[in-house]
């Protein structure tokens, strides 16, 4: 029997949990956790994503500011001043950053020059970087000594948890290789004893490798790219695809022992997961 995770149900539970020592961490420093979170340019994606944490923000307690800009200079000078306010315990930059709003004119001529994100992401104080997206915290999870999980990393272990799978010793196949899942997730789990495997979408003959996951993860955004002949009979798979899910549902389901849906699986603990992470960001602003 395949087992469906109902990622709305467990997100509602920890929001309730988060609430809870959101009012005793007020009443005991009168400090309310901040989250300032930055989108550049237009995405329709982004702006649902902002919106969702907006709410959930609301219902637990944390206060979130957020600003929507249209050149790379307004960023700049955004991060500067909240890395600097003690109120600010959470900076978190709307990816993807988009460029073609966001570029500067070189000192020497009219031409225009691209920003490489990283650098961008790079000025956020790691104590506020509660995405882990700074090369300090990306490096202190690749050590295995995290000070954050990145958020959807996080609502992928919250949901292996769950599912009681057993990482230590056990197969992962990850396809997608981003520095927001990708990536960190294959570095938390190998730090936990798993063997991983990291593909891309095209990566050759693909279901040669995603067939020997006692664990299969899929995150590239690639519509029903995971079939049921790619997925071992009885593994775990877990969709972080968006918005239509990267997993053949209907029929994966027929042959995996625990599947996530799409889009009430990963998403809603997302969410929730970098609430915590801000909760925790106040908490060692604090002590």
């Amino acid at each position: 029997m395949t087992v469906i995770f109902d990622g709305k149900k467990l997100a509602a539970k920890k929001e309730k949990i988060l609430a809870k020592r959101v009012v005793e961490f007020k009443k005991a420093t009168g400090i309310t956790p901040k989250l300032v979170a930055v989108m550049v340019g237009e995405n329709p994606a982004s702006e649902l994503y902002l919106r969702k944490k907006s709410e959930a923000a609301k219902r637990i307690g944390i206060e979130i500011e957020i600003f929507k800009l249209n050149k790379l200079i307004e960023l700049i000078k955004l991060i500067r001043e909240k890395n600097k306010d003690k109120k600010t315990h959470g900076i978190m930059i709307q990816m993807p950053i988009e460029m073609q709003n966001a570029k500067c004119k070189m000192q020497n001529d009219n031409s225009k020059l691209k920003i490489d994100q990283t650098k961008i992401l790079a000025m956020v104080n790691p104590q506020k970087d509660v995405d882990c997206l700074t090369p300090e915290n990306f490096g202190l999870l690749a050590m295995g000594k995290p000070r954050f999980l990145p958020a959807t990393v996080k609502a992928i272990m919250e949901i292996i948890h769950n599912s009681c799978f057993m990482i230590h010793a056990s197969r992962v196949v990850i396809v997608g290789a981003s520095n927001i899942v990708g990536k960190p997730l294959a570095l938390h789990l190998s730090n936990l004893g798993a063997t991983v495997t990291i593909c891309r979408s095209k990566t050759k003959n693909l279901g040669e490798y995603t067939r020997k996951a006692d664990l299969l993860v899929s995150a590239t955004g690639v519509p029903k790219l995971i079939k049921k002949d790619m997925v071992k009979k009885g593994a775990a798979v877990i969709d972080v695809g968006s918005p239509a899910g990267d997993v053949d549902f209907e029929n994966v389901s027929k042959i995996a022992s625990f599947v996530t849906p799409v889009p009430e699986g990963v998403g809603p603990l997302t969410v929730v997961c970098l609430l915590e992470n801000v909760f925790q960001a106040a908490i060692l602003a604090e002590f």
